[in-house]
């Protein structure tokens, strides 16, 4: 009863971040209202229609869902870093020396760009089977911002904001609740799923989700959220940024060329990644040793 009453608790966190958001959307749009309706009050040639026209024109705007996104994502990074902190012991000033290794680091480097080209060959896939969900999806991104008139506030979001809010979230909250009911890799698989669900739309929550193993992985053996957070910060700016100045060709050979470097990258991070974190941890424990040694 209670591992039940764990699991069900472990859903708490993805419909409080989602509540955020609706929280932030409707703080926004009253804002707004008050500031057009006040902006008009003393003009009068201003009616109705022209206050709501300004208004439809505003909440379209990605300027305007930009706002919204780091009113959100800032509220979010709050309230989920303190339960984090609190409940689960989180730890925001590691130690340097014991939380990372050069070696673990070149991995999320070298992960990066394979998650990158997996995750994309993913979504072909998909996107080949149900064109209609891939024009769903350029739609929203489209009306994000996220085209290639993204703004500067809008690649701050996506890079830095994002990726602190959705860990703490999914990696931070979610999974650490369900760790105390489940084993790793069945914890794993649920925070992924969730945080497909969580992006509310079928093809951005199918590459979501490969990501979210990952991520998963990297943090509980990394046993430092910085990891994940880390390899989402590149991530997101290897999407965002990087990628707009990538030739990648669409000839077989290309195809193929660039499919085999994903599973090479994303192969050879986790390698490299597991080879550091192992170090690391034979480090702590020689210095935990020599330290033992010199108080007797």
């Amino acid at each position: 009863m209670k591992n039940f009453k764990h699991f069900m608790f472990a859903f708490v966190p993805s419909l409080l971040v989602i509540g955020i958001q609706y929280l932030a959307s409707f703080f926004a749009m009253g804002l707004s209202l008050l500031v057009e309706n006040s902006w008009y009050a003393f003009s009068d040639s201003a009616d109705i229609s022209t206050v709501l026209y300004d208004i439809e024109n505003l909440w379209m705007s990605s300027d305007f869902n930009t706002g919204i996104l780091l009113i959100y994502n800032a509220f979010s990074i709050v309230v989920f870093g303190l339960w984090y902190y609190m409940k689960y012991g989180g730890n925001y000033l590691p130690n340097p020396r014991t939380t990372f290794h050069p070696a673990a680091l070149f991995g999320i480097v070298m992960l990066t760009p394979g998650t990158q080209y997996l995750t994309t060959y993913i979504m072909a896939f998909v996107a080949s089977l149900f064109p209609n969900w891939m024009d769903a999806y350029e739609e929203l991104l489209e009306t994000a911002g996220m085209d290639e008139n993204i703004s500067l506030l809008m690649i701050l979001c996506s890079v830095l904001f994002a990726p602190f809010c959705e860990e703490l979230v999914f990696r931070g909250v979610t999974m650490k609740q369900l760790l105390k009911c489940l084993p790793f890799w069945a914890a794993n698989l649920i925070q992924a799923v969730l945080f497909g669900i969580f992006h509310m739309n079928i093809m951005q929550g199918i590459y979501a989700a490969c990501l979210g193993v990952i991520l998963g992985y990297v943090c509980e053996k990394g046993g430092s959220i910085y990891y994940s957070i880390l390899l989402h910060i590149l991530f997101n700016f290897w999407g965002t940024v990087i990628s707009e100045y990538i030739w990648i060709g669409d000839s077989v050979f290309s195809v193929i060329f660039w499919f085999l470097f994903g599973i090479a990258m994303t192969a050879g991070g986790l390698l490299v990644f597991y080879f550091g974190i192992r170090k690391r941890n034979a480090r702590t424990a020689d210095a935990a040793k020599a330290d033992t040694a010199a108080q007797a």
